[in-house]
């Protein structure tokens, strides 16, 4: 029986490259401001979109209903 071989990496050489990690000196921080202006628009938003939405939902209810009446 053949046992399998152990893998051995050297770091240093140049035929593992992709495996070291790049060190980054920038931090991923959240501007809080800009979070808040985002999700504030976000919020002004949805509120138009549902409003839209409820108005044409009852203007045609009012049709629907208008034209019941009518027959």
């Amino acid at each position: 029986m053949r046992i399998k071989e152990q893998i051995k990496y050297d770091l240093s050489s140049d035929q593992f490259t992709y495996l070291i990690r790049e060190e980054n000196s920038t931090l991923h921080k959240v501007d809080i401001v800009e979070l808040n202006k985002r999700l504030n628009e976000v919020k002004k938003s949805n509120f138009w979109t549902t409003t839209l939405t409820v108005i044409l939902c009852l203007s045609f209810l009012a049709v629907i209903t208008f034209i019941g009446l009518k027959f």
